[in-house]
């Protein structure tokens, strides 16, 4: 697997970045052996063995994880967010335009960012009360659990929604009880609930533990190894 830093003249220490959060993405694939590392092209290359589910490592390696808390702007009913959810529930994961168009509407219903990857310190799946819907448990550093508070403060009782997103894409959207309309939510934790695998959640709690990559990336190629009889590396092209 090949992964391209999407910049002009992607410097050294930005490569070495994206390297770092890359390895702890491969590292929570539990699979062995492993080698991540920038080749000569400015490409950062990971080798996985060929047992690999592939479809967990592309789901860990093509996402930017940018994780946002955005607050829903004001005078925009629940009604329109429950449209939007509906339609896009409807489109197949195949039409990559129409589930962009529907994310994109979806994103604008939101103010800007409130907490972002950067405030968080650890995400987890809770696996003792981990049902069909999923359940992410997102513990926040000290800055990320101030902003919480007053997020959610600031929006109980008024029927909007905080949106909990992945790279702009809208994974939770809870309502704030009443009843912290004067304390907010303390703690330095939130529970992230939706409609995604057990797969999907560790994905997603794997991304938001490792952080966002620091620049746009793409994957060029996807490639598994396995070693031959002579302990040679025989490639297996996946794309």
């Amino acid at each position: 697997m090949k992964l391209e830093v999407q910049a002009a003249m992607p410097d050294p220490d930005l490569l070495q970045s994206v390297e770092i959060i890359v390895a702890e993405r491969v590292a929570e694939l539990a699979v062995s052996p492993t080698a991540v590392f920038i080749n000569e092209w400015g490409q950062i290359q990971v080798q996985l063995p060929v047992t690999t589910d592939i479809e967990q490592a592309m789901q860990l390696l093509s996402s930017q994880g940018e994780l946002t808390f955005r607050p829903q702007k004001v005078g925009i009913p629940r009604t329109d967010l429950n449209v939007l959810l509906s339609e896009r529930q409807t489109i197949p994961n195949t039409d990559e335009v129409a589930l962009e168009a529907v994310n994109t509407a979806i994103l604008a219903l939101f103010d800007e960012p409130q907490i972002q990857s950067g405030d968080v310190r650890d995400a987890s799946i809770n696996f003792e009360t981990f049902n069909q819907f999923g359940e992410i448990r997102v513990e926040f550093n000290a800055t990320g659990a101030e902003a919480f508070t007053e997020l959610t403060r600031t929006i109980a009782g008024t029927g909007r929604s905080v949106g909990i997103f992945v790279d702009d894409e809208l994974i939770s959207a809870p309502i704030v009880d009443s009843t912290y309309a004067e304390t907010g939510i303390t703690g330095g934790e939130a529970v992230i609930t939706g409609a995604f695998s057990t797969t999907e959640a560790e994905a997603i709690a794997t991304q938001i533990r490792s952080g966002a990559f620091p620049a746009p990336t793409e994957i060029v190629s996807l490639q598994t190894v396995v070693f031959d009889e002579a302990c040679e590396i025989v490639v297996h092209d996946q794309l």
